[in-house]
């Protein structure tokens, strides 16, 4: 197996674990709404869905207009969103004094060993903690509003305006990626990030990629767990064509990762509604 499809296959793997990470996190949390966490669910409507849009927007031209406060800071932002994430995840299953005490674990881990694995694996936790909390605080219909605006965003950012391309940048020399790293090999799971970073050895796959279709596949378990696997499902097509697209580029450049998986997440949400999941 060549390198692309070791990339491709591990891309899928590990979006499909932060999945089933979330919704079973999040279920516990539909199920057993008296669960203790610090991190609550909000209530957002259509209004607030598109002030936080605005507010991603104009954050993400702070970063990338003022980079060396983006390097000096996005250690830290890493650090509280791991922390929040992986604290509802635990908070599923633990009490919130051991939750608290597991997610400062996980990055406590993270600091000390800074693997590819590691990192992954906290990525895993941290973007499904927060794709839980803000499905369970959106209607479907405002997380593929949202969604989509996003995609849009995000086609804008790369081709166009191309600042995501430096932001992304900044991520790597600062070595706080907020995302998954996929190497081509096993033995490249366990190198030291900044080692793998450096040499340009990862694929790297942004944490909205994976968690803002998540975020719908949450939202969809106030539904049923039937319409929010089939939306993972159609997700894991989106990711699949996307990653298609990216290895038959006739030259390699950055791509757009988030309209198709988003695009394939909504109409999978729209055939779970008609089958009347």
């Amino acid at each position: 197996m060549n390198d692309k499809l070791k990339i491709f296959f591990g891309s899928l793997l590990l979006y499909t674990i932060t999945a089933l990470i979330a919704l079973s996190a999040t279920w516990q949390h539909v199920k057993f709404p008296q669960l203790s966490t610090l991190v609550q669910p909000l209530e957002l409507t259509m209004q607030d869905g598109l002030i936080f849009f605005v507010v991603f927007v104009v954050f993400t031209f702070v970063m990338v207009r003022f980079l060396r406060v983006a390097r000096a800071s996005l250690s830290f932002l890493l650090a509280i969103a791991l922390i929040a994430g992986s604290q509802f995840i635990f908070s599923a299953w633990f009490s919130i004094g051991a939750s608290i005490a597991l997610a400062v674990a996980l990055v406590a881990t993270l600091h000390l060993a800074p693997l590819v694995i590691t990192h992954n694996i906290a990525i895993m936790l941290g973007i499904g903690g927060i794709s839980g909390v803000l499905g369970l605080s959106l209607t479907p219909l405002i997380a593929s509003v949202v969604l989509a605006l996003l995609s849009i965003y995000d086609i804008i950012s790369v081709y166009r305006t191309r600042h995501m391309v430096v932001l992304a940048e900044s991520m790597i020399e600062s070595g706080s990626v907020f995302g998954f790293l996929i190497p081509a090999s096993l033995r490249g799971f366990f190198m030291r990030r900044d080692e793998a970073l450096q040499a340009r050895s990862v694929m790297m796959l942004g944490s909205g990629d994976v968690g803002l279709p998540l975020i719908l596949a949450t939202s969809a378990i106030s539904q049923s767990m039937q319409s929010a696997v089939m939306v993972v499902g159609f997700s894991l097509v989106g990711l699949a064509s996307m990653q298609w697209l990216f290895m038959h580029q006739k030259e390699s450049a950055p791509m757009a990762a988030l309209p198709p998986i988003a695009l394939a997440a909504i109409i999978g949400y729209i055939c779970a509604s008609i089958l009347g999941l």
